[in-house]
């Protein structure tokens, strides 16, 4: 389509609305036909350069605390491939705090120089069990292990306040017990207090009371100092003169109870965190 050129036309500004001729319009950034006195160009910071931020990162990094040099590296099989990543290195981090005796000392073994001697005042081993945090020196898991084993002695009495029986666990009435994943607790049932109320664990509040299972994972039952079946542990528990329920808390383990499955209502949870 063609248009008149427009020689003889006038026009009105769309700024001031002055009549001008209409060859003297000119089109702004912004759209607007406008007479020379009108005409503004437009501003630099209407419309600012792009500046793309500075390239900082690295491409495949290789991070200085992922390499073991060599000559610091312990001697092996693989020891001529220690300084390389495709060798893992684990590194044990003693968890504790300055002053405590387990905490890692800044004062080297003499012996042996390696620092592995537990009775050394110097050594670089924690004096007491305690917990590790183990890392690998290239991506992978990391695992927290406590070698710790806690012993409980459990009686039975009568609850404060009546409402029938409760196990008490260190002179304490069913308290809510807590034993992290990997460690280990022995509930000493010896005492004859005990006689008649069989001491087991289930994922289900008050066990058999509540349609629940007796939980043996990692559980080792204890008659007269052996360890037993289940069904022996159960029939000899009455007469026993020695008995212990031990278990060691598997990882990813759900929150336990502990109840007696002759009477309901005499225990409480074991949080395994």
């Amino acid at each position: 389509m063609s248009f008149a050129v427009g020689r003889y036309s006038q026009a009105i500004c769309d700024r001031c609305g002055f009549k001008v001729d209409y060859l003297d319009l000119s089109k702004e950034w912004n759209g607007l036909l406008v007479c020379p006195e009108c005409y503004e160009p437009k501003h630099p910071q209407l419309d600012p350069p792009y500046h793309p931020p500075d390239p900082e990162a690295l491409q495949d990094p290789r991070v200085e605390s992922n390499k073991i040099l060599k000559d610091d590296s312990p001697t092996g099989p693989n020891d001529a491939t220690f300084d390389t990543f495709s060798q893992p290195m684990p590194i044990t981090v003693f968890l504790g705090e300055p002053g405590d005796s387990a905490f890692l000392t800044t004062v080297q073994s003499t012996s042996p120089t390696d620092g592995s001697n537990p009775t050394d005042s110097n050594s670089m081993l924690p004096q007491t069990p305690h917990k590790k945090l183990i890392m690998q020196s290239k991506i992978g898991a990391v695992t927290i292990s406590t070698a710790s084993t806690t012993t409980y002695t459990v009686t039975v009495a009568a609850k404060a306040g009546g409402g029938g029986n409760a196990f008490y666990i260190d002179g304490v009435q069913a308290p809510s017990i807590t034993i992290n994943e990997g460690s280990s607790a022995i509930f000493n049932l010896s005492d004859n207090t005990v006689d008649s109320h069989p001491f087991y664990l289930s994922t289900t509040s008050d066990g058999s009371h509540n349609s629940g299972s007796v939980y043996t994972t990692g559980v080792t039952f204890k008659i007269n100092g052996s360890s037993v079946s289940q069904s022996a542990y159960a029939s000899g528990y009455t007469s026993a003169t020695t008995r212990a329920l031990e278990i060691t808390v598997a990882i990813g383990a759900p929150t336990l109870y502990y109840y007696c499955s002759s009477h309901p209502g005499m225990g409480n949870s074991i949080s395994t965190p």
